[in-house]
This record gives C-alpha cells, structure tokens and sequence, in this order.
C-alpha cells in the first residue's frame, strides 16, 4: 500500500488528487447503495480486523456527505461501527509501538489508519453534535411542533459523545508520534482533534454533572496535544477566545488549564494567559463586560486551582488595578486572596516572599477605599476570608480593624454587609481573648504592668540597656542621613504644610501612623517621613508621645541659635523616638525568647512577663475597637436595607457571647425589630434571642428552666415601656414556636409565689412580668392560675408593692372571651360576680393604701385595677363608686386633721419663739411636720405636700380614670352585648318561625320593611339607635347632673383654676389629665371646659402639664373635632415651646392628626416646618418625616408652599435667613411636577412686588433657585422679570438667579437655549444698571450730608419747637410696611385659601371698651380667679387671616 492519508481541510479535498500518493475516494455511494454496503463493511470487520478501515473507507465518507438524506439509524449504525473499529486499532497500535524498530510499510498502513479514523470520530462526532443541537433549538422555539425530519435520534447522544471522546483520548495517548517519519505530526492533524474538542465544549450542557467524565476526557486530549504535539500557544489563544464567547465555560476551562499545569506538567499556557490579559486594552474591557466577567473569574477560579503558578506570573496583570474595569480589578485583588490563602499564608516564609505578602496586603488595603463598591465589597470579602482562615499577620490587625470600621458607614448597602461582616469575623477568629470585657482586660492590665514594673529592676534595667545599645548601633548610621535629608528639606516647610491634611486617613489611629513613619526610616524616605511626622503633629496634637518627646527634643536644643534649627532637633528627636519604640519593642521580645535558656531565671521571668503585659495591651487595644463599632452598627439596625439588619443582629449576637459589654445596646434595640414587616428580619430576631437567652448549656431540665428564667428576667431590668411592649411581642412569638416550655412556665410560677430560694422581689415582679406575656399567646397560662395570681400578687406583699400589684392586675386583663370569628356570633362575656375575692383584695389595698404618700406607685396600681374591675367584674361602676366614695372620706378625715394640728401650731410656735431662733434650715424639718403647714402659707410650692392634698391628687386621678373607662365599657361592651343579644334573639325566631310563614309574613309586610329586611337595614337602624342613646348617656349622665362622677367635675375645675390654692404640681398635673378625661366623656362638659383646659396649656408653669395637655387634646380632637377645630392655633403654639418635651409631644400629635385627616392643613403649618431647624435632632428628625409622609398626600406639599415662605420670611414672626434656607431646601426636594414649578415661579415673582425688605428679596431669590426649570418656567421668568429686576443689584439676588441660569443650561432642551441666554443677558444688565445706581446714591448722600452740616447751626432753633401730633416717623414707617404686606397677599397665592396672619387692630369696634390682654391672677380668696381665653378675642388675630 504505498498512499498516503493527507487530512482534508473540507471534505471536497477527498474527491480531488493534488499529490502523487494522495488518498482519494474513488465513488461516493448512493442512499440506497449505502445499507448493503454498510452489510459489507462489518462482514469486512469481521474477517479483516482494522484493515477493513482502509478497504471500505468509501462507505462512511459517503455517509457524511449524504448526511441528509440518510436515515438516522444507518447513520447510527456506521457510528457504532467505527468505534468497534477504533477500540480495536488502538490494541493494535499500542502493540505494534511497542516493537522496537517499525517497518516502513507496517508503520505508513497504521498511520493512514490512525489518520482516518480519528477524522472518521471527528466527522461524526460533529455531525451529531449538530443534530443534537438542532433537536433541541427545535424542542425550545418550536412552539409545539416538532420537525421530525433528520432530527430523531435512537441513541442517547450524551452517552455515546463519552464513549468516542474516551476512544479518541486512547488512541492520541498511545505514543502514535512513532509513526510519523519524522516523528512530528502535522498541524491538521492536531488541529483537527483540538477543534473538536473545543466545539463539544461550547455546548452549555457540557457544565452538567452528568457530563463529568466527557469533560474529564476533552481535558486530557487537550493536556496531550500540549504536551506532546506542541499545542500550548493554540491551547492559551483559544481558551482566551472561548473565554470571551461563552460564560459557562469559565469553571470548565479553569479545571483544563489546571490539569494541563499539573498533571501534564506545562506552565507556559498559564503564563501566555495571563500575558494576554496584562495586554488586554482597559477600554475594550470596559466596553465588553461580559467578557471581562469572565476573565476575572477564570483568574480568580485558576489561582484557587495552581495559585504557586500564578504567583509567578501575577506580576504581567497588575496593571489592571489601575485601570478603568472594576470588573477586572475585582479579579486580580481575588487572585491575590487566593494566593495570599494558598501560599503565603505559611509559618515559614522566605523573606522574599514576606516581602510580596506584604505588598499583596497593602494592595488589598488600598482599594478598601476603591471608587467602585463592588470593588469595595469585593476586597471586604477577601480580607474576610483571610481573616477566617487567620491567614492575617497579627501587626496588621489594628489597622485593617479601623478601616474596616470606617467602612460601615458606607454609600453602598452591599459594603457595608461584608465589613459588619468582617468585624464580626474579627471577634470569631480574635487571637487575643474567649472574653473581651473592656473593663476586665483593662483591670487585669494595670495588674500585670504594676507587676512587671515590681519584678527586678535591676535585672530588667540591665536586659533593657543591652537592648538599647543594639539599637543604638543601628540608629547611628541612620541618623547621619537623616540630618542631611532634614537640612536639604528645610526651605521646603510651606509646601508641606499645604499637604498635610491628605496623607493621613480619617480611620487611622496614632499608633499605625507611627508604624508607617517607622517603615520610611527603615526605607531611608526621609521626606516622606518628614511629611507623615508633621501631619502627624496636625492631626494628633494632643498625644501624650508627642507632648515627652518635644520636652527632651527642646531642653536638647536650647543651646542652638536659630528656631529652624531647633525645629530640626525635635523632628529628629520625634524619628529616633519611634525608631526607638518598634525596635525595643520587637527585640525586647525576640531575645527574651531565643535567650530564655541562657539567661538567670529572673531575668526569664521578666521576659514572659513583658510578654504578657504586650498580649494584655493588645487584647486591650482590640477590644476598644470593637466598641467603638457598636454605636454605629446600633444605627444599622433601624436601616431600611434587611441585609444591614441581619449582618447587625449576627454581630451583636456574636459580640455578645464574646463579652463586649456595649453590644447589650444593640441587643436591646434588637428588641424593637419584632415588629418588622419583613418576615426574614423578624425571624432572625427571634432566632438571635433564642440563641443568647433560651440555650443554656448543662444541668437538667430544671437547671436548664431556671437559667433561662434569670436570663429573661435580666432582659427586663432597666427596660423602658417601648421595649416592654416589644419584649412582649418577643415572648409571644417564642410561644407560638413552641421555644418556651412548660417547665419554663412553672418556674416562673415559683419565682412568682418565691417558692425558690433567694429569689428577690425584683425576680417576683419580673416573673409575673414574663407571666402575662407568655398569657399574651396562651391564656390559659393565667386563667387556671387565678387564685394564685389573687393570693400572691393581691395578697399580704402587695400592701407594700404596688408595682407587685400593678404587675399582677396586667396578668390579670390577659382573661377575656376569645377574639370574635367572622361570620360568627361574638362569644360570652368573660365575668367574674361582683363579690369575688379578686376585686375585694383590690378595693381594700386601693383604699388602705392610700395612707401611704412615700409610695408613688398608688395611681398606676390603680388605673390598672380600674382596668381589671371594668373587664371582667359584673357591675364595675359600683365597685368603683364604693372606692370613690372611701377616697373621698379619707380627703375629708386628712383635711380635718390639718385644720386641727393648724390650729395647734400657732400656740407651739408663740412658746418656742422664745427659745428659739427665727431662721431654721428647711431640710431639718420631718416629714410630719411638713405636712402639718398651713395651706394658705405664701409659698406652698416649696412645702412638700400635705396628707390631704396626697390624698386628694390620688381621688382626682381614680376619678378621672373611672369616668374613662366607664366610657369606654359602654361604647365598647354595652353596645358589643346589646348586638349580641339581638343577634341571638334574631336567630331563636328565625329557627321557630317556618319557611312558610316567612314567605308570608314578607307578603304581608309593606314595602318600605321590605326593602329594609332586605338590605339589613333595620338592624342597622337598631344599632344607631342603641349608639345614640349611649352618647346621650355620655353626655347627661356620667360627668354631668346628679352622678357621682358629676360632683367631682366642679372640683376639678377649682383645682386646675386655683393656681395658688392648689398649688402642688402633682395636685395639677392629675386634676388637668382628669379634667381631660373627663371632657373625653361628654361633649357638654368639653365646651364648657375647653377654655380652661387651653389656658391651662398655655399658662401652667410646669411642662409635665402642658405635654401631658397637648396629648388630651389630641384625643379631644379625634372624638370632638368640631369644638377643638377654632382652638387649633393654640395647638399649633405649643410648637414654640421653650420645653423640648412638649415641642415633641405637639408635633408628634399634630403629626397624627393631619395625617389622619382630623385637622385641616392651614396657614400654621409653617411652625411645623420651624421644627426641622429645632436645636433637637428627635424633633427634626419627626418634623422631617412627617413632611416626607405628607409628600405622598396628593398636592398637599404644593399648596402649603406659599404660606410658609409668606410666614417664614416675615421678619416679625418667621426665622432666621439660614434656618429659613435650611427648611425651604428640605421642602422644594417634594416639588418635582413641572407644572407646580410653573405656578409656583409665577407666584414667587408676583411676591417680589410685595415686598420691601432685603431679607425678603433673598429669600425670594433663593426659594426660586430651588427649584427645577423647564422651558415653561424659563419663560414665566422673562414674562416676571418686572417683578424683581429692580432687585438684582443685591449680590445674593443676583447669584441666585445665576444659579437658575446655570441649572436650566445643564439640561435644557436647544430650543429653550435661546430663552436662557436673552434671560442670561437681562439678568446681568439689571444687575450692572443697579450696581451703578447705587453708587450714584452713595454720592448723593454724601453730598446731602455735607449740605445737612452747612445748615446745622440754622436749624436748631427750629428742633426746639413742639413735634406735630401723629404717629412717631419709625411708627408710621413700620405701619406703612405692614399694610404693603398684608395687601399683597392676594397677588402672592392665586387660588390658594389666604391664611397669612394679619395684624391686630389697635382700635376697638364700636360699643366695646378696650381691654387688655387676659393674665392670670392669683388670689386666693376667690373661687376662679384665673382668667380665661376669650376664643373670640384672643384668637381673632390668629384666624384674622383664614377669612
């Protein structure tokens, strides 16, 4: 056989002889000759062997080129034939190889056979590889129907793709190049296979696992063809290629490259990648990014795989770290992790490599500050995997902790994640402490160094001298240079100081700019030491190493002549300090452990204890870190962001079982997340408390309930009310998972009844505390536990707990029926007998405990008992009319013993004035005989109160509670009860009255009750009724007429009117809370009353009253809001408050109210705009949101825009020109219609008429350069600009408008360029005119001056005479401005409801005499004489302007 088998590079080539002994096929079958011949070729197979292949090539050649017209299964059929015939070649060769020396004939006839059935495997395999591909593009975007045609295949084309890419990995294996003469194949041939392997590759399917042992075999034909057949540069080219084309194949290629450096040994394609991708341009990275994504991962994935390799050629790619793809340099930081976690993360490193560690990690701290986040979040994420795997030198710890800190306040959501992250991983992997309790390391601190400094001075005197001669001799050499580089830099002091400020970071701390200073000595940069030193002095001037340097620098060089010289000195004095400090510091160290043998044992001693006081200072130093993050991540927790949430609680969790004593902060805010609409969020809280207080570890069952006990109970000490009520939530959610236990439960019952020993009472009240709020989930827990809850939180210790009592009364309200089921009737009252021992025990401890005035917890109790009898007691008003009336004897019994013992003490004071001195110290006096003082003494405030007046404050505040609740049984449970006893009725008849009847009885009715039985309106009409008659009882019965409640209303109108009579603040406090209680009840009692209460409001000297006031009368609003409606503006006052409390009180019920829409938004609220500029950030930050929540309120924001410039810039009544820029900025970010930017430009350049001061003008200016320009509003201003022309010549005016100008351009559409330019132009000629006419101005005043001079002497005979009668010139000019004011209005707000205030009138309407504003009066011998608001009078100037 003497041709030869030539690779085709089409297959055409295989028809056409171009060379002597050139292979050709002679006939291309038939489809219909190719079933016998394929008959033949296996007969052939058979009898022949291999030789078949070159016999009958002919018949699959045919079989690829009729591809499409041949059936699937001859097709089939040809493939499974060839691999029999390949499986069988390859024993062949792999025998014939092994000879020794191969015949020329032998070796040309196994080649050719090698040749063609490797292009056979290829060409088939290709072919299928392409059916497959088109069944299933078939499968995807036909819609439903298929085209069977050539598509079908019988066989499982993934199964059968592994068996011929395992037979080709057999045969290119086998040491074939032998038969190549000389032993060098040719390029087709290796491209061939190479092609096909990368081909099989861009199918997606190839990532699934069931692929592996393909992939694995596409991988090693690659590693072959790279090892023995010269592929490496192809092999590096074309992984870039696919790399760029195909995402899926980033893992998959990174596994081949990695098997080609290993396992076949070949580096070369790893470091012709990585050459490639160092010359990638940065624009075409940037412009392909999805390309570039896949080249960052791929480096990242290959340095996991080989990072030694990669070490090594890392150096051709970090170019890109300065380039424009933060794609790009994410990958390259990533493959510097990875070989930072691989390799150099070793004990043992050479100094070389330390050398590159150190400069990987310095890399990895400068993009910490990255422009782009995810570069940010991404070197976060490095550093926490570095941290993890504690692959972080221990010096470095301290820095990378402050920028990580500094971090947490990040733009970007992300970023912030990875560094609480990296915080919290800081804490898991610490190498200094279990337990980093400041306090602790801090004492145990001061305790070793006070040792330390106590063991032999003298030895550790001698060990410290041997080490300072040490340094001394490496500083000497050092210092010589230093000096010279310090004498040259001299004349460059002013350049330095120009660029301090930027070489130190706000996040780095003395100590590591000491360290970078320290590093530029040993590096020999001298002036960027002196730089670093004298930025240093800039930004820690108070450092105590600072302050003792300078003292030695500068008593060093007091005998120098010049100040240069001198600051030289102690530039140098401050170097060799720290050059001094790190050496010392790491020899002292370094050879007390080498020495350690050697040396006395005393001396070894004091070594491991210098050694211990270094690690204390360390685990001191890291633990103040950690605390200084938790403030900031405590503000995470109330983020928007969930992930800013969740990475908080995992840190204050792990902070917490770590021991940082300030995460408890955070722990206890956590509390208020319970309430979060995300389910994620709130699961993750309650998971983080189960984690900290309900997993003990060791002890039984018991152990275990008890510890859990004490550690909810720690959780209670020190909680306000919000964090009660979310602690409550809390518990709730633990039941209804089922995390607290009945033994749990019944040990709280013991702590409760302190059946345990030495439990406290604090531990009883938290454990009844925890009862009712595990009642708050099941309560049954409280219901089968009544007597004990009456016996032991009523009994014997609550005569002197009440908050035990008040404790238990809470418990107590968690009885009631079940919620109501829709569609259902409401269940049965929930009742106790009037006379059960539940409300005996509280009528008896109300009334005896009301002798105890030292126990301030009397009026709590008993607002909560008055909760408990009007719940479940059958006839709760009269148990609470019997304890009024008790409390009412005991007021008049005290009275009457302060008459008595105030008669006495005239006569005891007559005989002791005698002996005696007059002038006695106020706190000597006992408490009796204080209370004993006359009532009518000229101070009463400073006497404490009287038992009558104790008294009398607790009757009020039990009243006022009773005729609330009484209220509200009615409106709630007599009106809830009359529907259910209706419905049930209506239900009884519906069941005895037939079908039938029913027909009837609707056939008899008349029309109009039957279109009311149908639509359900007579039960309707039955309720109003029922609710009509319960107001009517409201108003009449409760706090009116004959009732008991009612003889107590005059009594509070004489306490809260007497001001000097009832002077005691508490006496005040609850009679104005009762009277509001009161006013609550009945409509009657509030119009009489409401002038009292506002002038109570108004004048109470005491802000616990007036905050307390401003919240009734929201309530009063809500149920009344046609009385409160006139009196609003006396609400809206309040907001001037000079206390922050009831500022934030009225805001906060103003907020609710508007909101709600139970006020209408008027002219006043530009006070509630005031409050964004409060002094208190509580209070701004609320004004803030609730004008954000108004925003969403339709145009609400926009209609209110006028008033409040038109009261803000008064100088009268509005704010100061920085506040009111301040509020006008929050507010024009809500105006973002055009439309309203159009109205609005137009009404601000009408107000410019209005106006006459410059302020005003300002202002103005300023409020239309806030906003957005369209070209509408562009020409609103050119059709305006009469309106403020004039006023241009005014600097601030004029940039404004500037302003404008430079925004529209931006932006602005080409048509409207023109208008912005004649604009431009305008603006700028007014603005000289003016600037000009205000010069001529100054020389006319000058001019009139002079004349005014001239003329003095003449003049003054004249001044001497009378002035005519009129207003003063100052008077009638402030009048005039005032008119101008408020007659512009109308030009200002077009459309707009007008409620600017307008001025009081200072004449007095006809028939009536002037009267003076009302005050309050003070004398005790009238009934009421306070005198009151005139609402018709006192608010006229207020609403002058709403009409």
């Amino acid at each position: 056989m003497s041709f030869e088998f030539i690779i085709p590079s089409q297959k055409d080539d295989l028809l056409n002889k171009t060379e002597i002994n050139q292979y050709v096929v002679d006939e291309v079958l038939s489809f219909r000759e190719i079933p016998s011949a394929l008959q033949s070729v296996k007969s052939s197979f058979r009898s022949n062997g291999t030789q078949c292949l070159l016999e009958k090539f002919d018949v699959f050649f045919s079989i690829l080129i009729l591809k499409k017209d041949v059936k699937p299964d001859l097709k089939e059929d040809a493939w499974q034939l060839i691999l029999k015939v390949g499986k069988s070649l390859a024993t062949e060769v792999a025998g014939v190889l092994e000879e020794t020396s191969l015949e020329p004939g032998s070796r040309l006839a196994h080649l050719n056979q090698v040749k063609m059935l490797c292009y056979l495997l290829c060409q088939y395999m290709e072919m299928f590889e392409d059916d497959s591909n088109e069944k299933s593009d078939v499968i995807t975007t036909g819609k439903g129907r298929k085209n069977k045609k050539s598509t079908d295949m019988a066989i499982d084309w993934e199964v059968e793709r592994e068996n011929g890419v395992k037979t080709l990995l057999h045969l290119v294996s086998l040491n074939i190049l032998r038969l190549w003469d000389p032993p060098i194949a040719e390029v087709e041939f290796v491209n061939m296979i190479t092609n096909l392997v990368y081909k099989l590759l861009e199918n997606p399917h190839i990532v699934y696992v069931k692929a592996k042992e393909t992939r694995t075999a596409i991988f090693n034909i690659v590693g072959v063809m790279v090892k023995r057949y010269n592929h490496a540069l192809s092999a590096s080219l074309k992984i870039l290629q696919q790399l760029q084309h195909f995402e899926h194949l980033v893992s998959p290629l990174a596994e081949m490259t990695s098997i080609i450096t290993t396992e076949y040994g070949n580096k070369s394609v790893v470091a012709e990648i990585m050459r490639e991708v160092g010359r990638k341009d940065p624009k075409d990275l940037v412009r392909d990014n999805t390309g570039t994504k896949s080249f960052a991962t791929f480096l990242v994935e290959l340095s996991e795989k080989v990072p030694g390799v990669m070490m090594s050629n890392i150096s051709v790619v970090l170019c890109h770290l300065e380039g424009e793809s933060y794609t790009m340099r994410n990958g390259v930081l990533g493959v510097m992790g990875e070989i930072l976690l691989k390799v150099l993360s070793k004990d043992s490193l050479e100094d070389k490599l330390k050398d590159t560690r150190d400069q990987f990690l310095e890399k990895l701290e400068e993009h910490i500050h990255d422009v782009n986040a995810f570069v940010r979040s991404r070197v976060l994420q490095i550093w926490l995997n570095l941290v993890n795997e504690k692959c972080l030198p221990l010096p470095r710890h301290e820095h990378l902790l402050s920028l990580c800190i500094g971090r947490l306040q990040d733009k970007s959501s992300q970023v912030r994640k990875q560094a609480i992250q990296l915080v919290t991983a800081f804490i898991k992997s610490n190498p200094f402490a279990a337990k980093l309790s400041l306090e602790d390391l801090k004492a145990n601190y001061e305790k070793e160094k006070e040792k330390l400094e106590s063991m032999a001075p003298e030895e550790q005197s001698v060990l410290e001298d041997s080490t300072l001669v040490k340094i001394e001799e490496e500083w000497k050499p050092l210092e010589k240079k230093l000096r010279k580089a310090l004498k040259k830099l001299e004349g460059e002091e002013e350049m330095e100081e120009d660029n301090n400020e930027e070489l130190i970071q706000d996040e780095e701390s003395a100590n590591s700019v000491m360290d970078r200073i320290y590093n530029l000595l040993t590096e020999e940069k001298f002036s960027d030491a002196k730089l670093l030193l004298a930025a240093f002095k800039d930004a820690f001037p108070d450092n105590s190493f600072l302050q003792d340097t300078t003292k030695e620098s500068q008593s060093e060089a007091d005998t120098e002549d010049s100040q240069r010289s001198t600051d030289a000195n102690i530039d140098l004095g401050h170097m060799k300090m720290i050059f001094f400090g790190h050496k010392k510091q790491s020899l002292v160290i370094t050879s007390g452990i080498e020495e350690e043998k050697e040396k006395d044992p005393i001396v070894n001693e004091v070594t491991k204890q210098q050694v211990l006081v270094q690690y204390l200072k360390d685990c001191c130093a890291f633990a103040t870190q950690i605390q200084a993050a938790v403030p900031v991540i405590c503000q995470l927790l109330g983020s928007k962001t969930n992930t800013d949430i969740l990475e908080a609680i995992d840190f204050f969790v792990t902070g917490f079982e770590f021991g940082v004593t300030l995460t408890m902060m955070g722990i206890r805010r956590m509390l208020h997340l319970i309430w979060s609409r995300e389910s994620s969020v709130k699961e993750a809280v309650v998971s983080a408390y189960k984690r900290l207080y309900l997993n003990p570890q060791g002890g039984n069952q018991r152990a275990k309930a008890f510890s859990i006990v004490k550690n909810l109970s720690a959780l209670l000490s020190g909680a306000s009310l919000g964090d009660l009520t979310s602690l409550e939530g809390l518990v709730v959610e633990l039941m209804k998972s089922g995390e607290i236990e009945q033994s749990v439960i019944q040990m709280l019952w013991e702590r409760f009844a302190m059946k345990v020993p030495n439990t406290t009472v604090e531990d009883s009240r938290a454990a009844v505390t925890l009862l009712y709020m595990i009642a708050g989930a099941d309560m049954g827990v409280v219901k089968s536990n009544i007597d004990v809850l009456v016996k032991e939180g009523l009994g014997e210790r609550a005569e002197n707990d009440f908050i035990l009592a008040r404790d238990t009364c809470l418990a107590l309200l968690k009885l009631g029926p079940p919620k109501k089921v829709q569609g259902q009737l409401q269940a049965e009252p929930f009742r106790f007998p009037q006379n059960h021992q539940m409300f005996d025990r509280l009528q008896t401890l109300l009334i005896n405990g009301v002798q105890q005035f030292e126990n301030s917890y009397w009026i709590p109790f008993g607002e909560q008992a008055i909760n408990v009898i009007y719940k479940l007691a059958e006839h709760p008003d009269i148990i609470c009319g019997d304890i009024i009336k008790a409390l009412a004897k005991e007021v008049i019994k005290a009275e009457q013993l302060n008459q008595t013992l105030s008669q006495e003490t005239p006569m005891e004071e007559e005989k002791q004035e005698e002996t005696e001195p007059k002038e006695t110290d106020p706190q000597d006096a006992s408490p009796s005989n204080s209370q004993d003082a006359s009532p009518s003494n000229s101070q009463p405030s400073s006497q404490p109160s009287s038992s009558a007046t104790v008294i009398l404050t607790r009757l009020i505040a039990f009243a006022g509670h009773v005729a609330f609740r009484q209220m509200v049984h009615l409106d709630t449970y007599v009106f809830g009860e009359l529907k259910r006893r209706r419905a049930i009725q209506e239900q009884k008849k519906d069941m005895k009255t037939p079908k039938a009847d029913r027909r009837g009885s609707k056939v008899d009715k008349s029309t109009a009750e039957a279109i009311e039985d149908e639509l359900g309106l007579a039960g309707a009409a039955e309720e109003d009724a029922d609710a009509e008659y319960i107001r009517k009882v409201c108003d009449v019965e409760i706090v009116t007429g004959d009732s008991l409640l009612g003889s107590i209303g005059p009594l509070l109108v004489t306490v809260c009117t007497n001001q000097n009579r009832y002077s005691d603040p508490h006496l005040r406090s609850a009679a104005t809370l009762a009277l509001a209680k009161f006013m609550l009840v009945s409509s009657e009692f509030c119009e009489s009353n409401l002038q009292l209460l506002f002038t109570v409001l108004e004048k109470s000297p005491y802000p616990t009253i007036r905050a307390n006031t401003i919240i009734a009368l929201g309530d009063l609003t809500v149920r009344f809001p046609n009385l409160i409606e006139p009196w609003t503006p006396h609400m809206y006052a309040r907001l001037r408050d000079e206390s922050q409390t009831v500022r934030k009180n009225t805001l906060q019920v103003l907020t609710h109210l508007i909101l709600n829409d139970m006020v209408k938004v008027k002219g006043q609220i530009s006070e509630v705009a005031t409050c964004v500029v409060d002094h208190n950030e509580r209070i701004s930050s609320l004004a803030k949101l609730f004008f954000h929540e108004l925003s969403h309120k339709g145009n609400a924001i926009y209609n209110i825009m006028p008033d409040v410039i038109s009261r803000l810039s008064d100088p009268d009544v509005g704010v100061d020109e920085e506040n009111f820029r301040i509020i006008m900025k929050y507010l024009f970010s809500f105006i973002q219609k055009d439309r309203q930017c159009e109205s609005l430009v137009e009404k601000l350049c009408h107000r410019f008429r209005a106006t006459k001061t410059d302020r005003q003008w300002r202002d103005l200016s300023f409020c239309l350069s806030m906003m957005s320009y369209s070209e509408k509003s562009i020409r609103k201003l050119q059709e305006n600009f009469a309106c403020f022309g004039d006023k241009l010549a005014d600097e601030d005016v004029y940039s404004c408008f500037c302003t404008i100008i430079s925004k529209s351009r931006s932006f602005a559409k080409p048509t409207a360029k023109t208008l912005i330019d004649e604009l431009e132009q305008r603006l700028q000629q007014c603005h000289t005119k003016g600037l000009e006419d205000g010069e001529i101005a100054v020389k006319a005043s000058q001019v009139s001056s002079q004349v005014a001079a001239q003329t003095k002497g003449k003049s003054r005979t004249k001044s001497a005479k009378t002035p005519a009668k009129g207003r003063t010139p100052a008077r009638g000019k402030r009048g005039g401005q005032r008119r101008l004011d408020s007659s512009s209005e109308e030009d200002f707000v077009d459309g707009v409801e007008n409620t600017t205030p307008a001025p009081r009138s200072k004449r007095q309407p006809k028939g009536r005499q002037a009267r003076q504003k009302p005050k309050v009066s003070f004398d005790s011998d009238s009934d009421s004489e306070i005198e009151l608001f005139d609402l018709d009078k006192s608010s006229q100037g207020q609403h002058s302007g709403d009409g």
